[in-house]
């Protein structure tokens, strides 16, 4: 999953208008921004795989991605919006948690429930459906934004350009899809 996530983000937005933009945002993201410094700490580990799907294998990821570990980024990412309320501590704290989620039905049993545990988990749909993972993908970005758009239109204080929005996620889903990435 990857613009599932940021349309995760703006459905968030759109539960918790509230919520700060920016921080709904990264915090869909957060899992994926630990990884990179995880990966170059020699924390977590990564090995390109061309021609397999989706031309990575996360190998040990547990840190960052596991079942545990999201909730626990979750719960400190959240707390740090304490003084905004809990409607938009919880909304920030579910930004975090919802990549577990996006994540579990992509990933091919390397989320772990909690760091070096034997049991990992994930439904594998990036081999199992080579390019077909594509097209859930964009089933799940259009539910998530037509719950921000209908919302948006319901309660003016936020999203006053959402078809500018979907624009913006499908084009970073179609330049994320297997037949670009063959270029």
């Amino acid at each position: 999953m990857y613009v599932g996530h940021f349309a995760a983000g703006l459905a968030l937005k759109a539960w918790e208008p509230r919520a700060p933009t920016w921080a709904l945002l990264i915090g869909v993201g957060l899992l994926d921004i630990l990884f990179g410094p995880f990966v170059l700490a020699g924390i977590e580990r990564a090995t390109v795989t061309p021609g397999i799907s989706p031309g990575f294998s996360l190998d040990y990821i547990d840190w960052s991605h596991s079942f545990a570990m999201s909730l626990v980024w979750a719960l400190l990412f959240g707390a740090a919006f304490a003084r905004y309320g809990g409607g938009v501590m919880t909304a920030v704290g579910v930004a975090v948690f919802s990549h577990f989620v996006l994540d579990w039905p992509m990933h091919p049993q390397d989320l772990a429930l909690w760091p070096n545990s034997n049991v990992h988990v994930g439904l594998g749909l990036w081999r199992l459906l080579p390019t077909g993972w594509w097209f859930l993908e964009l089933v799940v970005i259009l539910a998530l934004w037509a719950f921000y758009w209908r919302r948006s239109r319901a309660d003016a204080t936020f999203g006053g350009r959402p078809l500018a929005v979907a624009g913006v996620l499908l084009a970073l889903h179609l330049f994320n899809s297997p037949w670009l990435s063959q270029f």
